[in-house]
């Protein structure tokens, strides 16, 4: 009788590991499996959502603008030369043209290098081979980027500059208009000069829209 119990026992027990698992194995998987979409779901939703607001953010700038300005989508960043320079949607057929200036609400973005029919390259303000001149306060100076960080160098007057400053596109540049473009963190002052460590006001990472404005005026 003992025998027969744990024969019954032993087959119960095999039944249950063989089926009974597969079966829980796969409500796992199941439910990973919902899980996972459920997590790409809201990360789509966050991204669209993130890109609605930074457009409904242009137009209500552009509303604020005198000239009525072209607005296009950055539509690539190359990994490569991530802070270098973007692809917009807007090209030949659109009128843009070389030199054409870009921005944000948040201010200067870069310049226009190469025009195909429907789309442009800009090179960006991070662009390591630029040098950009500057205005801050009543000085002037060149904006550039040196190793890991932003700075503006050989600055005409010695005029005390303080943190917190913003520092505009001048339009004594190739840039013909004063644009914002950083923020000035810290001064370091020598017996020769004032260096400023400045910190971008755009995160050219999270550009999502952009207006071109005719350089020619």
């Amino acid at each position: 009788m003992r025998s027969h119990i744990v024969f019954f026992g032993s087959f119960f027990l095999f039944f249950f590991l063989f089926f009974g698992l597969d079966f829980l194995c796969s409500l796992i998987i199941k439910t990973d499996q919902n899980l996972s979409f459920q997590n790409v779901s809201e990360i789509e939703y966050e991204a669209l959502k993130k890109e609605y607001d930074a457009l409904m953010t242009s137009e209500n700038f552009a509303l604020t603008l005198e000239e009525k300005p072209i607005i296009t989508k950055v539509v690539s960043h190359d990994p490569y030369i991530f802070f270098e320079e973007v692809t917009i949607l807007k090209g030949k057929y659109e009128n843009i043209e070389v030199g054409d200036v870009v921005y944000n609400e948040l201010g200067y973005i870069g310049k226009v290098v190469d025009v195909k029919d429907h789309h442009s390259i800009v090179r960006l303000f991070t662009n390591r081979d630029n040098t950009i001149q500057v205005k801050i306060q009543n000085s002037y100076g060149i904006f550039q980027k040196d190793i890991n960080q932003f700075v503006v160098k050989n600055i005409t007057s010695k005029e005390p500059i303080t943190e917190g400053s913003i520092v505009y596109t001048s339009n004594y540049s190739e840039i013909p208009f004063e644009m914002p473009l950083a923020k000035v963190t810290k001064v370091e002052t020598s017996s020769i000069e004032q260096t400023l460590i400045v910190t971008p006001l755009i995160k050219v990472e999270e550009l999502n829209y952009c207006y071109i404005r005719k350089a020619k005026i």
